[in-house]
């Protein structure tokens, strides 16, 4: 029986996977039977995998999910073609329903709920819940119906799931099992823009995880205020083990005038602000100076065709994805972080570890916990490109702020060693001191 398996929703680029990847690989080699799973197969891998540990994903889909007259996709007679629109018409309404009957559902026990809490405990098979494992064997699919028969067949002791849907679709997999189940939330739920019926179901499953974690004081209090859980705790990012804390590296006189930013290139990150901040500064402040964009995603096309508007094709650089931007963050001088939300990234705390001086948005409270203006770095007000520019400014004019900004950035990070956040990584996961 395996000691521990984390669930990600894919192995794709993600600070989700580079948390899940690092825990795995250290509990793994201490002694324990660490899994990771992917619920997306063939989604492309990003990250370095562990050579101590064991991932695998569920596997592809296959003919047999998919409804006989659907399969003939070869066939473009007038037959063919109505009998597909049918099923596909037929599969639609299916969806529908499911989707209703689980508001419907949802609604009632939001209503109900001081009536029917006791009856929705783990183990339950009050009609409620019945009705739930239902519609979330229509709505979760083919990927709930393989993780369910997975957590069947397996059986692990624990499981760590990270991210909103895979969460909850852990939630409803393990429901009866005596599992014990770690969620992790990594965005703040207020800001996180999520369907309002996947919303809806989080309340309810989450009540089967043993402990509710957030990797921020911030995401904790709005998990406080969503409902009651059987624990709720904060879950700190660890640094990554090879990441090092020593004095005098990356100093100041083997650094480059660059700014630095990595990210997925998603609206979420805001980087369409920076680009428009590092065009705002005047042409002397910017002599010299680069901007480097590492990451990669579906807005790059929209981002480089605003470099290509601010003039800055000369001084902008996409870098694409990196799985160890360890090197771009050493021969940086500066870290952007214009974030519209965020949780706590794993890019901002790697980026004080090597010692960088950061400005970010005061968009999410995560970030703010690690960076006090004036002290790890500088804040400004969201999607403020003049502020954003200004600040930028003031870090690229001042290179003895840099130095103190970076080494206090550096000392900060000292608390997420794994040597620090170990004992309570292991009393989240319900881990032994030996396996």
């Amino acid at each position: 029986m395996d000691d521990l398996w984390v669930v990600l929703p894919h192995l794709g680029a993600g600070g989700a996977q580079k948390v899940g990847l690092l825990a795995a690989e250290h509990f793994a080699a201490q002694g324990y039977k660490v899994r990771v799973l992917s619920l997306r197969h063939g989604h492309p891998i990003k990250h370095r995998l562990p050579e101590n540990i064991t991932t695998f994903d569920l596997g592809p889909d296959n003919d047999l999910n998919v409804h006989p007259w659907l399969r003939d996709v070869w066939n473009r007679s007038l037959l063919a073609r109505t009998r597909r629109f049918c099923v596909a018409q037929c599969i639609k309404l299916r969806r529908l329903v499911i989707r209703v009957t689980m508001a419907l559902v949802l609604r009632s026990m939001q209503w109900t709920w001081p009536l029917i809490e006791a009856k929705i405990q783990p183990g339950s098979d009050a009609i409620p819940i019945r009705l739930l494992n239902w519609c979330m064997r229509g709505s979760g699919g083919v990927i709930y119906r393989r993780l369910r028969e997975l957590m069947l067949e397996h059986r692990p002791r624990r499981v760590l799931a990270l991210l909103t849907k895979t969460n909850i679709l852990c939630c409803a997999a393990v429901w009866d099992l005596p599992i014990h189940l770690v969620v992790s939330e990594r965005n703040d739920p207020r800001l996180q823009r999520l369907d309002r019926l996947w919303n809806r179901l989080r309340c309810v499953y989450y009540r089967r995880a043993d402990v509710v974690t957030a990797n921020t004081e911030g995401v904790l209090q709005a998990l406080q205020e969503m409902g009651h859980w059987q624990r709720l705790d904060l879950l700190p990012n660890p640094l990554p083990a090879g990441l090092s804390l020593r004095e005098g590296d990356g100093c100041s006189s083997q650094r480059q005038q660059e700014v630095l930013a990595v990210a997925r290139l998603v609206p979420q990150k805001g980087l369409d602000v920076l680009i428009r901040a590092f065009a705002l500064l005047p042409g002397s402040v910017r002599q010299g100076w680069r901007l480097t964009l590492v990451g990669d995603g579906p807005e790059r096309d929209a981002l480089e065709d605003l470099v290509d508007q601010q003039d800055l094709r000369s001084k902008v650089c996409f870098e694409g994805f990196q799985s160890d931007p360890l090197q771009f963050m050493q021969r940086a001088s500066i870290f952007a972080l214009p974030s519209r939300f965020e949780g706590m990234p794993n890019a901002l705390l790697e980026a004080m570890a090597a010692g960088l001086p950061s400005v970010v948005s005061d968009a999410s409270p995560g970030p703010l916990e690690m960076v006090r203006d004036g002290r790890e770095g500088l804040v400004v007000g969201t999607g403020d490109d003049v502020a954003f520019g200004a600040a930028l400014e003031r870090l690229m004019q001042d290179a003895h702020l840099r130095q103190r900004c970076g080494d206090s950035a550096r000392e900060t990070l000292r608390s997420l060693d794994w040597a620090v956040v170990e004992p309570h990584w292991r009393s989240v996961l319900a881990l032994p001191a030996q396996p």
